[in-house]
């Protein structure tokens, strides 16, 4: 990681570039993003400068430059204001150049030239505002142009069929599987570029299984897990079956390996978030010993239309919510007053045994600290309460501002962490602000369960869902009532 610590001054706009464009230099990246960082590092400095401090305050920002196998992080540290949401102004191409408003638009040419976008608040160690660029890697349509795709003839059986975890030489082959199951229109872009399907899974971050065709040296299937920060959990999913190869049962036969791997690593479960435009996923995850334990809203954009498959999706697509508990630990948790039954109850309902935290709700002269993602390509934002405290309230505004009116997340998910103290008194302040309950997830946030809550910027029709399961449809009713109560 390299560092720059400057003064609050518009005078250093060219030191603090001439900083960014030569720690990515340094790892040879092309002409065409050194422009691209040069642009967005100067509209970030002066959005820093001018929402930040005050006229004439003195102070300094710190920059720093990290790069790892996906991506070059460029992050501005500060000690200056929260940032204010209002700033950031619509921009309409047509209104002509006389009549744009100055104010917002760096954050408008910076949105459309970095990956992701992240504030993080740190406490009395200020804020920081993080953009990541994506590393240039060759997609699956890159590699394969020119080159012809052969067509799939339906097979008649699998004993040359082997399920096994990965090896480098499977990466090509998973993105020839995707882009034969899917076109160009798979949600998850990693699994287009065969180097970022290497790094995954040599950083832990995806542990891959796949089906390889041994006769024709193809992988036809892939299953996976997922763990972005490498924690006590892992996300069961990127699952796909070559079309010629469906009606074998060998999503059922990979799963069998995911489970394993998972054992191995010792993780405290495993997490799923099966559709529900259908419930043969969601069959899938009850007939492994998954349980439900919340719903997401809209959680796939609706622009997504699989290619050779039937379903269209007319509306953003939804998900259940299931975990599958491995390893217990031990919990103290605070329920919070409004949802205390529902979550007994899927306490209840997965297993999990807990002891109840007699806390008084949240120290008021402490300050916590939240964190907002928001996934461009989804279209959908997380705000997570990593430390709970009086400030709490104000931060988790300030991010729901920055996702809704900034950056035009359809979806936004907020997750409260239930094993530190009593959170009645915010989950009645957040209810207000229209965010509703849409379950819990276990082990979440750095090992801690926590209660999910989503704002929903637009409509689902709840007639299209369809959910498998007593306990789920039990769930997925208290869910939907909670939403229809919150935004009347």
């Amino acid at each position: 990681m390299n560092t720059l610590r400057i003064p609050n001054k518009v005078e250093m706009l060219l030191v603090l570039q001439s900083f960014v464009v030569e720690s990515a230099k340094v790892f040879h990246l092309p002409d065409n993003m050194l422009k691209r960082m040069k642009l967005v590092s100067e509209e970030a400095f002066m959005h820093v400068l001018k929402n930040s401090f005050a006229p004439g305050e003195s102070s300094h920002i710190r920059v720093t430059t990290k790069v790892n196998s996906l991506h070059f992080k460029l992050s501005f540290f500060d000690k200056g204001l929260p940032f204010d949401s209002t700033l950031a102004k619509e921009y309409h191409p047509d209104a002509g150049i006389s009549n744009i408003d100055t104010e917002g638009m760096e954050l408008f040419l910076i949105r459309q030239f970095v990956d992701h976008v992240e504030w993080i608040n740190h406490g009395k160690k200020g804020k920081e505002f993080r953009l990541s660029f994506e590393l240039p890697k060759k997609d699956i349509i890159t590699i394969l142009k020119g080159k012809k795709v052969e067509s799939e003839e339906a097979v008649t059986s699998i004993d040359h069929i082997e399920i096994r975890t990965f090896k480098a030489a499977d990466a090509i082959k998973i993105a020839r599987t995707i882009y034969r199951a899917y076109g160009y229109t798979y949600p998850n872009e990693d699994l287009y570029y065969p180097e970022k399907i290497t790094n995954l899974n040599k950083s832990g971050r995806l542990i891959s299984v796949v089906c390889y065709d041994k006769k024709r040296d193809e992988v036809i299937g892939h299953y996976a897990l997922e763990r972005p920060t490498l924690g006590s959990i892992a996300e069961s999913g990127q699952a796909v079956v070559s079309p010629g190869y469906r009606g074998f049962h060998l999503m059922n036969k990979m799963r069998n390996i995911i489970e394993e791997k998972a054992a191995e690593l010792q993780l405290e479960g495993i997490m799923s978030q099966p559709v529900t435009t259908h419930i043969f996923s969601q069959k899938v995850n009850a007939n492994f010993g998954s349980l439900p334990c919340g719903f997401s809203f809209g959680l796939v954009p609706q622009k997504l239309s699989f290619r050779k498959i039937d379903t269209r999706l007319s509306q953003r697509e939804s998900c259940m919510l299931y975990f599958k508990p491995l390893k217990p630990r031990k919990r103290v948790l605070s329920l919070p007053e409004q949802h205390k039954d529902i979550l007994a109850s899927i306490y209840r309902h997965l297993g999990i045994r807990y002891k109840k935290n007699g806390a008084a709700p949240t120290d008021t002269d402490k300050n916590g600290k939240v964190q907002s993602n928001y996934y461009a390509g989804w279209g959908f934002g997380v705000i997570n309460v990593s430390e709970l405290g009086k400030n709490n309230f104000f931060e988790i505004k300030q991010a729901l501002y920055n996702l809704l009116f900034t950056l035009k997340a359809d979806v936004i998910f907020l997750n409260i962490p239930l094993e530190e103290t009593d959170i009645s008194p915010l989950v009645e302040r957040v209810e207000k602000e229209k965010f509703f309950f849409c379950g819990i997830m276990p082990s979440l946030l750095n090992g801690r369960d926590v209660v999910r809550f989503e704002y929903l910027n637009g409509t689902i029709d709840a007639s299209k869902i369809k959910i498998f399961g007593n306990e789920a449809k039990e769930i997925f009713s208290y869910i939907l009532n909670e939403k229809e109560k919150v935004l009347r």
